[in-house]
């Protein structure tokens, strides 16, 4: 019993073993390459041929096979007819036959047809007995024809045989001129069973708003899958109904199709290449336009900007998109663009949750190790330094964009050493810019797999106005701490005044503002905010700000009123401007400068390329470190500041402030120094030169003076500490103050000899005696006065010590041209530190 039980498992595992054997047909595709060798050496295993070339001639690959794959090509001509043999094995199979698909493709213009004749030997050296012809004599024409199947019977007297050859011969047929160029495709020899089953329908999804696209198991009749009447959707059949691929079935309406609508199609009378009829099919599916792409659907994940060869990438500039939606997509006529270029992506089809990589169409294949790749032509080389990367739809409507610097690495080994960008939370609806981190992987980027800085923590802080400037007199534009989502609803924007918003655009952290009229210009108007969210949806809690329109600054309107250019040691220079309106006045575009050696301006410096208000009466520090500044003069530090990059070359020895207005004209000048300190300073580091009265020019050297002490030596921001606030009172000459210490134990550090006169042409004297009727200081000989004009004293005798503690007096002597004579007499108290 056990005997016969062994016995019959070894039958039933010989015959499984057999039938394993006859289910391997014999396939060729001809898609591994063609070794140049003529027969009897075989070109790929099994087949050899009388002449193999590299090129497209004689017997050669071609690219031109079904489905754009490789395919056996004959170029038959008057002195060459194309031999092919193949080497068979019937005796493995039991009804073995010949199978494969061919057709013609047009060589020139000629009439000649490549005529195809087969037989089979036992043997190569045999010379064949029969031949037969594939088809009629013009099946094979000298025209561009598609794939078709043809089938050879095996003579029954050979299907036993261990091995035979079959022999095709593909001749120079009869006509004029060139003759045809005969391809063959998926070449099967064996036991090919019988297609019995119907076609099946495997998908039905969206093309675009007018078309759907269904997807069928195997390859259909190009007749009957075309029959417009053959497909219903609802009460309408479609427009057309047109088969790609063999298998795919594109049927196009009149009317759009609702998004997102529910469907029924009925399918019916679809055959298979083999005469199998689908049976009357009732499909029900929703429809999704995939071209329809909305905002944030498609998310630029990543960029590598800066490849550098030596990593474990490939070094070449790369996009990745990750699709965030829920219905797939078609990318077709998307754009992709930078700063310079746009270029449009191919028809490829996204997955939802998928990662998909960009790269340029010659060099992506370098990315297919790291996943889904689309090539794209004209790539768009994204520049190193910065750029801004926009996805935008066929229409040109946004879809997503990012913008990075070189500070989006957050370091220079990271913007030069071959790191992506990568974004930490691509389901946020905002831009993403500011939230770019450099790469975290070991391989300096993660093209088509999750971000190496990916993040979903919660973000809880809410977004914050910080600053509003108006771009022109009617748009206004209000910037945040973070980005905003771009939800906007009319009441999240109210005016206390009748202001008139005629549209809003949110982009990123800005929101601007366009208004139908011309805002109010130096006109205090209240606007109240709220409603706007972050990227989190952390909404802005509700805030009411003053808004003013500045009036452009005009030359005169800001004038230089300090300078300190020997700083401290780690202590920056500053420039300070002034606001000598009663108007608030924009800087925009204003500048710094000095003069060269040849007095022409020289290293031209813009204090600001953004809005910049300066108030009505105010001080404005200019410096290149404003938190160092108010640490080394903390009584200055509520003033107003602004920090630039650089300012103009302000030498120690001595130089020129120059202030340019936007047109580069000259507002104002000032050339400073050391001698227009007080003389009684022993060390004048870190004191600046204040301006004392705006009524006069900045040029005159007696207008200008050293900060007091009791100031901390400078006043950026502020008040000057030895300024001329008074209007002059109608005499001819003021004194101000009339009693000064000049070591500065108690206000100024000097006085200030104003006057007036009613006409040009006076000379005048000015001397100061003591109560002895010596001359102490002359402060002026002979000089031709002006209508106005400044002098001051600092206290100080003619060889620079400073005078005892008492009385003194001003004499003016004043006379014109015309005999007109007048001494003016004015009292100066000098004091003390008690």
């Amino acid at each position: 019993m056990v005997r016969f039980l062994v016995g019959l498992f070894i039958f039933i595992l010989s015959i499984f073993q057999a039938e394993t054997l006859k289910a391997a047909n014999q396939r060729e595709g001809f898609e591994k390459d063609f070794q140049i060798v003529n027969h009897p050496e075989e070109f790929i295993p099994g087949w050899s041929g009388n002449e193999l070339r590299a090129s497209s001639s004689r017997i050669f690959q071609s690219s031109q096979g079904r489905n754009a794959s490789k395919a056996l090509a004959v170029q038959p001509i008057s002195t060459f007819d194309g031999k092919v043999f193949i080497r068979l094995n019937p005796n493995m199979y039991e009804n073995p036959k010949i199978q494969f698909w061919a057709r013609a493709v047009r060589n020139g213009s000629g009439t000649r047809p490549a005529v195809v004749f087969y037989s089979f030997e036992k043997s190569l050296e045999n010379d064949p007995s029969n031949w037969f012809r594939l088809g009629s004599e013009n099946e094979f024409a000298n025209e561009d024809q598609e794939f078709r199947k043809f089938e050879i019977l095996l003579p029954e007297e050979l299907s036993a045989e261990p091995e035979i050859f079959l022999k095709l011969e593909i001749r120079f047929g009869s006509g004029t001129g060139s003759c045809a160029r005969f391809l063959m495709d998926d070449f099967e020899f064996g036991d090919i069973e019988e297609d019995l089953e119907a076609p099946k329908i495997l998908r039905v999804r969206g093309y675009d708003n007018k078309t759907i696209e269904l997807s069928f198991s195997e390859k259909l009749d190009p007749v009957f899958s075309q029959i417009q009447l053959n497909y219903l959707m609802g009460e309408k059949e479609p427009e057309s109904a047109i088969l790609r691929q063999d298998s795919l079935v594109y049927l196009s309406f009149e009317d759009a199709l609702d998004h997102k609508g529910l469907f029924d199609l009925r399918v019916r009378q679809i055959a298979d290449l083999e005469g199998n009829f689908l049976e009357d099919t009732l499909v029900n599916f929703t429809f999704f336009d995939p071209t329809n792409i909305p905002y944030k659907t498609l998310v630029i994940n990543e960029l590598m900007p800066a490849p550098r060869d030596g990593n474990d990438l490939p070094n070449v500039e790369y996009i990745e998109l990750l699709h965030i939606g829920d219905y797939p997509v078609r990318v077709e006529g998307v754009q992709i663009s930078n700063s310079r270029n746009t270029t449009t992506l191919g028809n490829f089809w996204l997955e939802p949750d998928s990662y998909t990589i960009l790269a340029p169409t010659n060099q992506a294949n370098q990315f297919l190790p790291f996943g889904s790749v689309i090539p794209v032509s004209s790539w768009p080389t994204l520049l190193n330094s910065g750029d801004r990367v926009q996805l935008s739809d066929r229409n040109g409507k946004e879809i997503d964009q990012v913008s990075y610097t070189t500070a989006s690495w957050k370091g220079t080994e990271f913007s030069g050493g071959g790191y992506s960008l990568e974004v930490v939370n691509p389901f946020l609806r905002c831009d993403q810019s500011s939230f770019l981190l450099s790469s975290r992987s070991s391989f300096r980027g993660t093209p088509g797999q999750e971000n190496s800085v990916f993040d979903l923590s919660p973000d809880l802080v809410k977004p914050e106005l910080l600053a509003f400037e108006f771009l022109n007199e009617q748009t206004l534009v209000l910037t945040f701490s973070e980005p905003l989502q771009t939800l906007y609803f009319p009441n999240f924007l109210s005016f206390q005044e009748i202001i008139e918003i005629d549209s809003v655009g949110i982009n990123s952290d800005e929101v601007t503002l366009f208004f139908q009229n011309p805002f109010p210009e130096n006109n205090p108007v209240t606007l109240k905010i709220h409603g706007f969210q972050d990227c989190s949806g952390n909404e802005l809690e509700e805030i009411e700000i003053i808004i003013i329109r500045p009036s452009e600054a005009q030359i005169g309107d800001v004038m230089i009123n300090e300078v300190l250019f020997n700083s401290r040691t780690g202590s920056p220079k500053f420039v300070e401007l002034i606001n000598a309106t009663n108007r608030y006045l924009e800087l925009r575009d204003w500048k710094l400068a000095n003069l060269d050696a040849q007095g022409k301006v020289n290293q031209v410096r813009a204090i600001s390329d953004r809005s910049l208000v300066i108030p009505p009466k105010a001080q404005l520090a200019i410096s290149t470190d404003t938190v160092q500044l108010k640490f080394d003069y903390p009584l200055s530090s509520m003033g107003l500041f602004h920090q630039i990059n650089t300012l103009p070359s302000y030498p120690i020895a001595g130089g020129t402030v120059v202030l340019l207005a936007p047109s580069d004209e000259l507002a104002e000048s000032f050339r400073y120094s050391e001698r227009l300190h007080h003389p009684l300073l022993r060390d004048t580091k870190g004191v600046s030169l204040e301006r004392i009265s705006l009524q006069t020019p900045a040029s005159v050297m007696a207008n200008w003076h050293s900060a007091s002490g009791t100031m901390g030596y400078a006043t950026p921001g502020i008040k000057n500490s030895q300024l001329i606030e008074e209007e002059f009172l109608g005499n001819i000459i003021q004194i101000d103050p009339e009693v000064f210490d000049p070591e500065g134990s108690n206000g100024n550090t000097f006085t200030s000899i104003r006057y007036e006169l009613n006409e040009p042409g006076w000379v005048g004297t000015f001397r100061i005696y003591d109560m002895a009727g010596r001359i102490v200081a002359i402060l002026a000989q002979n000089e031709i006065l002006g209508t106005s004009g400044l002098y001051s004293w600092t206290g100080t005798n003619s060889n620079g010590g400073r005078v005892r503690t008492g009385y003194y007096i001003l004499v003016a002597d004043l006379f014109d041209l015309n005999g007109n004579v007048r001494q003016i007499k004015k009292t100066i108290i000098i004091a003390e530190r008690l």
